[in-house]
């Protein structure tokens, strides 16, 4: 539940994130606060500073524009060989993944089913459009952020080359969940109960291969049932291929 300040604005999406957003606004003073304003943020309970989402800052775009596809373990998993591969994050999270894969030359869809984390996508993304000279200092454009919900909700046949998966999984003692990013993630979405279910649809959203993003040393997703070709080493997380036959 979280609370909601300022007028929900119009994300152009036929009233489906407000409708979602309306079906878990509460008035209890210790919900998160989503704020609306100049900028969509949000106030976790206890914190002084409101958390938002920033295409333009500096860390994001230096590392947009100082790796790359042969640098970034993320790039090396999802987009192998392929020139311009089109890729469906199936978990976008707060964007940063989409983002990278945008500059190293993918056309990225981004898929997220929490209606909060989706308005913060969608505010950071406006904003970033509206930024002339920022739209000009990257490569290859910004991602699309697809309407609210899942990707295997949406229907239709169409299938990316590639398809990312990054579930979130449940709260470690030694933890980079100590970040403020991954606590605003923990708590408004949680552990991804029916990854092992969502995994094995993913295969049929794509045509070439399907990446799983895990902790280093986790069980692969599956593992009594689907068996990734490959992985690649990412340091502390790893990312299992899948290879669409």
């Amino acid at each position: 539940m979280i609370r909601i300040e300022g007028q929900i604005p119009d994300f152009g999406d036929d009233g489906a994130c407000r409708r979602s957003l309306e079906q878990i606004a509460s008035g209890g003073e210790n919900d998160p606060l989503l704020r609306f304003s100049e900028r969509t943020e949000l106030l976790l309970p206890g914190d002084r500073h409101a958390f938002f989402l920033d295409f333009t800052s500096r860390d994001l775009i230096w590392r947009a524009l100082h790796s790359g596809r042969h640098s970034e373990a993320v790039c090396r998993a999802v987009m192998g060989s392929m020139e311009d591969p089109t890729v469906y994050d199936a978990s976008a999270g707060l964007g940063r993944d989409s983002f990278v894969l945008q500059c190293a030359g993918a056309k990225v869809v981004m898929f997220e089913r929490n209606p909060v984390v989706w308005a913060l996508l969608y505010d950071a993304l406006k904003r970033a459009r509206d930024s002339y000279d920022f739209i000009n200092s990257i490569p290859n454009g910004l991602p699309r952020l697809a309407s609210i919900g899942s990707l295997t909700s949406h229907t239709g046949s169409e299938k990316a080359d590639s398809v990312y998966y990054d579930p979130m999984f449940p709260k470690r003692r030694k933890s980079a969940l100590v970040r403020k990013e991954m606590r605003v993630l923990q708590i408004l979405a949680g552990p991804d109960e029916d990854s092992e279910q969502v995994l094995p649809q993913l295969l049929g959203r794509a045509t070439r291969r399907v990446i799983v993003k895990r902790p280093a040393g986790a069980d692969r997703l599956c593992k009594d049932r689907l068996s990734p070709s490959g992985s690649v080493d990412g340091g502390t997380c790893r990312f299992d291929i899948y290879m669409v036959s």
